[in-house]
């Protein structure tokens, strides 16, 4: 009994730190039956639709979050994804962790012997932004040194380099549940604390100070769970991951919700809800935007595109369609009216104005649809359209 009381309090004094005092405040606590997939923000389900025999790959499964992978599933052409993003609140509202604030995120994982370390990567937890490519911060599982292990590691974004700081192998904790913390500040010189427990036997309690984890202006840290890898290790096998217990702290300030502007009226809001937002394209913050929205990650190949929905013609025939964007540069969108050919639509301009160019566009009388997509390279970040 005295053990079993002894190892309770050092399970308490390892996931609650006692400097400063401060409460931490529960945000976030979805339950599979309750929430199921509404939990998050957004799903990364095969979106390249490369494996629709397994479809859905993402899915709730008793108490727990489950994420399938297929070797055939493809996310572009060296790589594979079946991802949720973000969390959502009871009443279905995005938590941004923002500048400055201290979260705690705390859940259970299975892994199983066929989820193993791999040569290349292989990501079962990540923290980004919309806006950047880079991760701020993973739970990933390498081989070590011949070693399958499970790592926690942060980047630095100046020169996009890795910094593992934590490991343990990964053999002892696979086909059984582990429960996992990862603690952070979302700051300039912010602090990152991995804990990895096995019942109430802790494998890993590592902190690294001083670190950047604060990237965007606009955009806030968003967590990522599911199998992110990459196809060039050998032996890959059909795999799966098991998630439950989410749940997710505070302590200290928080920052106030975004106050959006209105949308400029007489025109047709990108970001607006009935719009189409297909593989990475997604609306995200812009404090030069009408509405404070744009949508970006549009284009770059047939998967990543976005649809404006509901464009309204009195008359068939040839209007005038005023595009606003953001633009970095020389940029082309490929504009295709109610799926009619599409055309080249370049623009120029700096990242930090909104641009606009003038366009013919074919509408039909009554209701239409404008698909903006990209087949080569990225396109401008789409802000809204006015037809005139």
């Amino acid at each position: 009994m005295i053990k079993y009381l002894a190892a309770v309090v050092g399970l308490l004094i390892t996931l609650t730190p006692l400097q400063g005092y401060e409460r931490w405040d529960k945000r976030w606590d979805p339950s599979p039956r309750r929430d199921g997939l509404s939990a998050f923000e957004g799903l990364e389900d095969d979106r390249r639709g490369s494996d629709p025999e397994h479809y859905p790959h993402i899915f709730t499964e008793g108490d727990a979050w489950k994420f399938t992978m297929f070797t055939a599933a493809r996310d572009g052409a060296d790589r594979q994804r079946n991802e949720v993003r973000g969390m959502r609140d009871s009443a279905g509202k995005a938590l941004e962790i923002r500048k400055d604030e201290t979260w705690r995120l705390s859940w259970k994982m299975y892994i199983p012997d066929t989820l193993d370390a791999t040569s290349n990567f292989t990501h079962i937890w990540q923290v980004k932004t919309s806006d950047t490519g880079t991760p701020v911060m993973q739970l990933t599982l390498p081989i070590k040194n011949g070693v399958p292990s499970i790592e926690a590691r942060y980047w630095t974004l100046a020169d996009n380099q890795v910094h593992p700081f934590a490991d343990t192998p990964l053999e002892p904790i696979q086909n059984r549940w582990v429960t996992t913390t990862v603690e952070w500040k979302s700051s300039d010189a912010g602090y990152m604390r991995w804990t990895l427990q096995d019942g109430y036997r802790t494998l890993v309690d590592q902190r690294v100070d001083n670190i950047d984890l604060n990237w965007s202006e606009e955009q806030y840290n968003r967590p990522k769970w599911g199998i992110y890898r990459s196809i060039k290790s050998t032996g890959l096998q059909d795999t799966y991951l098991l998630i439950k217990d989410l749940r997710a702290w505070t302590q200290g300030p928080v920052n106030p919700p975004v106050q959006l502007p209105a949308p400029a009226p007489g025109g047709y809001e990108a970001e607006r809800v009935g719009n189409v937002f297909e593989g990475a394209a997604e609306p995200v913050y812009c404090r030069i935007c009408s509405g404070g929205r744009k949508v970006l990650l549009i284009g770059g190949n047939t998967y990543d595109y976005t649809v404006v929905k509901g464009v309204l013609s009195e008359t068939t025939g040839t209007r005038q369609m005023t595009i606003h964007a953001v633009v970095d540069g020389a940029q082309t969108f490929r504009v295709s009216v109610n799926g009619e050919n599409s055309f080249d639509v370049p623009m120029t301009g700096v990242k930090d104005q909104v641009s606009t160019v003038t366009v013919p566009v074919n509408l039909i009388a009554g209701v239409n649809q404008i698909r903006f997509f990209n087949l080569a390279a990225r396109s401008p970040e789409l802000d809204r359209i006015v037809i005139s």
